[in-house]
């Protein structure tokens, strides 16, 4: 299972190892537009006034703003709060993220509530497409990241995997954070010719464009990749700061 966990919307895929070929894309998601497929859900989360879980994506973002506006100001509302780890120089357990109404809480603790949702997302799409109960033992999980990010701020994400119940840290293994860049350079590699397209057509003389009105598509150059994302360079268990 592979979570996209983005600034504004965020989503999974995942595959079966009998047919690892064939991805399976999640768009059955809670909320939004009537008769509107979506293949990702927003990264809002949205939690109680004695700070639990309440939801997380179409859900969230409908249910708060349907509340009372003098009742939402007792509701922690998170939206696009991704990118707060980049920035952050001090970035450790304690780290707060400030909601909506103005109240802070543990970034640790929001982080892990939006992974402990797609793993029970996940699991539970799982066994409903295999027919048969699937236990988060029986999942790899992948974590995509920005390639940016510093140290610091992957190995939070790895933590707060931890926390959500993705792998631990007797199973590291279990879960492989990879940088996005090369997770979709991965991706265009898997690609048949005919559905990569060019940046720019190929310049034509107008008499050859004439005569001939297909462009043949040029080649895409894709560098090359490492083959297990320098985990073991980047991605080693050290823990926060406490």
């Amino acid at each position: 299972v592979a979570i996209d966990f983005g600034t504004t919307f965020s989503g999974y895929a995942f595959c079966f190892t009998r047919d690892p070929d064939h991805i399976h894309m999640m768009r059955k998601w809670e909320g939004g537009d009537p008769g509107v497929i979506n293949q990702k859900t927003p990264t809002c989360l949205l939690m109680s006034p004695d700070g639990s879980f309440h939801s997380f994506g179409f859900t969230a973002r409908d249910f708060y703003h349907d509340l009372d506006p003098i009742e939402a100001q007792k509701w922690y509302y998170f939206d696009k709060f991704k990118m707060v780890l980049h920035y952050q120089a001090d970035l450790n357990k304690k780290t707060t993220l400030k909601a909506t109404n103005g109240k802070e809480l543990p970034e640790m603790d929001v982080f892990s509530h939006d992974l402990r949702f797609f793993k029970e997302h996940a699991i539970q799409e799982l066994s409903d497409q295999s027919s048969t109960r699937i236990l988060n033992e029986d999942v790899r999980w992948v974590l995509t990241v920005p390639a940016i990010w510093k140290a610091p701020a992957k190995q939070f994400m790895r933590q707060a995997a931890y926390d959500a119940g993705i792998a631990s840290q007797e199973y590291p293994d279990q879960l492989l954070i990879a940088l996005e860049p090369e997770a979709a350079s991965i991706y265009c590699r898997r690609l048949r010719m005919c559905q990569l397209v060019p940046e720019k057509p190929p310049k034509q003389s107008p008499i050859i464009a004439t005569l001939n009105r297909s462009a043949t598509p040029e080649l895409i150059n894709i560098d090359r990749l490492s083959d297990e994302f320098r985990d073991e360079e980047e991605y080693e268990d050290r823990p926060l700061t406490p």
